[in-house]
């Protein structure tokens, strides 16, 4: 091979377009397996479809909330959410999402006015709310479910290419895929807050996902929980977690984390630091959204914990957001 500083500057230039076409196809690929979750979590089609589903399972709930219901809280500690102020931070939540990814498709820079790092989430959702907090609540639930149908509306028409692109938002650990900031959407709304918008706490949103919606949305909150890592609080760690849950709906995922961060899929690993089992999926939810206390489904031996307890003790606070 001739050296170096004899090889004409096009063939120099090409090499180095071939080699970047080759990285970058890597990285695209590798990107498509993060999504690829064989049961179309973060396809568009789906995506667009669970949506929609979405939309009228809330419209559904909210036509049997009565007008007094709205200012009642949604959790037994005092300082905790009324059920208007939940509505409230999850539409500011939907609308924020669908901007990032409008101005992403785009190719412009990612503002989100009052969230420059992970540390401003809670004054940003508290700002969110009284922004909020004079609007009448057939506008605030309007502005929601016109929300879910923008982000449907987006998400149609995009290519596996443009659902695979990274963004980086600040309140994340590592740069979501746009299929997985619209996964993100979904799970928030439908089950981070689904029992807190519920028309009843007994009857969450979550109990009225067929089940293979339930599985969808499962994959996209664990994967939701990888982005939520802080490398800061698990430190040297590399572990592996795994969940399994029965029943319909159900399954088996898992999450990696390392000190440079998470990452979470459907599947099951060779090996696993600990394993949590829940009896079905309603369990799963309602442990994870703080709906029911742990020690009772776990002496009813509706929940397992097997592998490293003290490692089970310490994931929680691994994955709050703020």
């Amino acid at each position: 091979m001739a050296p170096a500083d004899e090889i004409p500057p096009e063939e120099i230039a090409k090499l180095a377009a071939e080699e970047l076409a080759a990285q970058a196809e890597v990285e695209a690929e590798a990107s498509l397996a993060r999504l690829e979750d064989r049961i179309g979590a973060f396809t568009a089609y789906t995506l667009a479809s669970d949506l929609l589903e979405l939309r009228e399972i809330f419209a559904g709930s909210f036509e049997r909330i009565k007008a007094e219901d709205w200012q009642r809280r949604t959790e037994r500690r005092a300082e905790g959410w009324t059920r208007r102020q939940a509505l409230a931070h999850v539409a500011a939540v939907t609308q924020a999402y669908n901007q990032v990814i409008t101005a992403a498709l785009a190719g412009e820079s990612i503002v989100i006015p009052g969230l420059n790092e992970r540390t401003d989430l809670k004054a940003f959702n508290q700002a969110a709310i009284e922004a909020r907090a004079e609007l009448p609540i057939e506008e605030l639930v309007n502005s929601f479910l016109d929300a879910l149908s923008d982000a449907a509306r987006l998400v149609a028409p995009l290519s596996m290419e443009e659902m695979v692109r990274h963004v980086t938002l600040p309140h994340l650990s590592s740069a979501p895929t746009i299929g997985e900031i619209f996964g993100s959407a979904l799970a928030h709304a439908g089950i981070i807050h689904g029992a807190q918008l519920a028309a009843a706490r007994a009857r969450p949103i979550w109990i009225y996902f067929q089940p293979g919606m339930m599985r969808r949305q499962i994959t996209r909150f664990v994967h939701l929980l990888a982005l939520n890592y802080w490398p800061e609080r698990g430190g040297d760690l590399h572990a592996t977690i795994a969940i399994n849950i029965a029943g319909q709906g159900g399954g088996s995922w898992l999450i990696r984390v390392s000190p440079a961060g998470a990452h979470g899929k459907i599947g099951r690993a060779r090996t696993n630091d600990v394993t949590f089992s829940f009896h079905n999926a309603d369990l799963f939810c309602r442990l994870l959204t703080f709906q029911t206390q742990g020690w009772r489904p776990f002496l009813l031996r509706r929940l397992r914990i097997q592998g490293q307890l003290s490692l089970a003790r310490r994931i929680p606070n691994f994955f709050m957001p703020t």
